[in-house]
């Protein structure tokens, strides 16, 4: 009878133990599960917008469209987004190499001894702290900002640069530039004023990194990134 006891006692405990053990690693599931959601970021900063971008080609601007309206993502070979990777804006003006692009557009216009313009592939960048996706309506921010021509074959022909001390400019004085949330689906991005530096001063350097003639130019600019469904 004693040793049935013992055995009942032994059974029990163990089967407490169990219990335990299966509750303590459901919690410890539980919290790792709620850590690694808590890790997750935002599906809002996650979400890629499709955009249609106008630029501002009042007389006093140095970034010039091409008069054929908004450049809308997926259309015309053109890229325009709020990228889902790191929530900055990039648009590029031709995703086809191969052929020649059906959209342009026209950088330091009237400029003489250089010619930005031609058949060329454009981007255009910022390099933002906050994802453009998760600034609050209203909010300011200032950003880096780039523009380049790409040559038929993919080669980088000139960059102009809107950022103070650029790894790969250090004499740089440019400006930054400025993205606003003006409302849920857009925002507006351009230059940035301090004192001390030449408003919409923008850096101009070849594929080597070498300036193209005098280096610096005036460079106001003003576009308009609206979401679409597209």
């Amino acid at each position: 009878m004693k040793r049935n006891f013992y055995l009942t006692s032994l059974v029990t405990a163990l089967a407490l133990a169990g219990c335990q053990k299966d509750i303590q690693q459901s919690k410890e599931q539980s919290t790792s599960l709620e850590l690694r959601s808590s890790a997750k970021p935002s599906a809002q900063g996650n979400t890629t917008v499709n955009l249609s971008v106008t630029i501002d080609d009042a007389s006093v601007n140095n970034i010039l469209s091409d008069g054929k309206g908004a450049y809308v993502n997926g259309t015309d070979r053109v890229d325009a987004q709020i990228l889902s990777s790191d929530g900055n804006f990039y648009m590029n003006t031709n995703n086809n190499t191969v052929k020649a692009p059906i959209r342009n557009i026209q950088f330091l216009p009237g400029n003489s001894g250089f010619d930005l313009s031609g058949e060329r592939n454009y981007s255009l960048r910022t390099n933002a702290t906050i994802w453009l996706q998760n600034m609050t309506i209203g909010s300011v921010q200032i950003v880096g900002f780039r523009a380049w021509g790409v040559q038929q074959g993919g080669v980088v022909d000139w960059r102009l640069l809107f950022r103070n001390g650029l790894e790969d400019y250090p004499a740089s004085t440019t400006d930054y530039a400025k993205v606003t949330r003006v409302s849920n689906d857009v925002w507006t991005i351009e230059p940035a004023s301090y004192p001390g530096v030449t408003p919409a001063n923008a850096g101009l350097i070849d594929r080597n990194n070498d300036p193209i003639a005098l280096g610096y130019y005036q460079t106001p600019f003003k576009l308009t990134l609206t979401r679409t469904n597209r």
